[in-house]
């Protein structure tokens, strides 16, 4: 059984106790450097992904000594966004050979964070999502709430200026949420624009503030 596994957003506090245990009973941990420092395993049983994560997990899931282990793969925040779900179901993981345990996504902390209902947004990602620029446009264009994962904010925030969006719109900027060195500001898109970001990155643009 392959098991991915949601850490949440980066703080050992908000590992679920499902994700401990099925960690604790895993012949096979794979995952991140950093997601991996999150949990106690022994050397043997860890596999650290590198940035050539889809062929590693390609070989992984057609592995035929890893097809009667219980084998887990830790996925940033909630795996069923933005997170490793949908990559597995995409490079040929099946999904009845899979159990998704949900985490918790770094869209739920920054709400928590600014005291919003996220019920209240529309929530896009732009991560490897070129297209979803334009939703998000429109979406602030149309002066409609909205929490959105930058992919590079920088750029982001320049390509909303470039078409169209008021320079001194503003947005807030999460970094890091729930490690040591979290920040959270209320930028305008000219500062953004000038400005290096973390990766690790929620944005949230509210219509009142327009």
């Amino acid at each position: 059984m392959i098991y991915i596994v949601g850490i949440g957003p980066g703080d050992k506090e908000y590992l679920t106790l499902k994700a401990i245990k099925i960690v604790e009973n895993a012949d096979l941990v794979v995952g991140s450097e950093r997601a991996l420092k999150l949990f106690n395993i022994d050397e043997d049983k860890k596999i650290t992904l590198t940035k050539n994560l889809i062929e590693e997990l390609k070989n992984l899931i057609n592995n035929n000594n890893i097809k009667n282990k219980n084998v887990v793969i830790l996925s940033t925040g909630d795996p069923c966004f933005s997170g490793l779900l949908k990559t597995l179901l995409k490079i040929g993981a099946k999904k009845e050979d899979i159990e998704v345990v949900s985490g918790i996504s770094s869209i739920q902390i920054a709400a928590a964070r600014l005291k919003i209902s996220w019920e209240d947004y529309n929530i896009i990602t732009l991560h490897g999502k070129e297209k979803n620029k334009k939703k998000l446009l429109n979406l602030i264009k149309n002066n409609e709430n909205v929490i959105f994962l930058p992919n590079n904010l920088k750029e982001d925030a320049k390509f909303l200026i470039d078409n169209g969006i008021n320079p001194d719109t503003k947005i807030w900027v999460l970094e890091n949420l729930t490690y040591p060195n979290e920040k959270i500001n209320l930028k305008s898109l000219k500062e953004i624009a000038n400005e290096d970001f973390s990766y690790l990155t929620v944005c949230v643009y509210e219509r009142t503030l327009k």
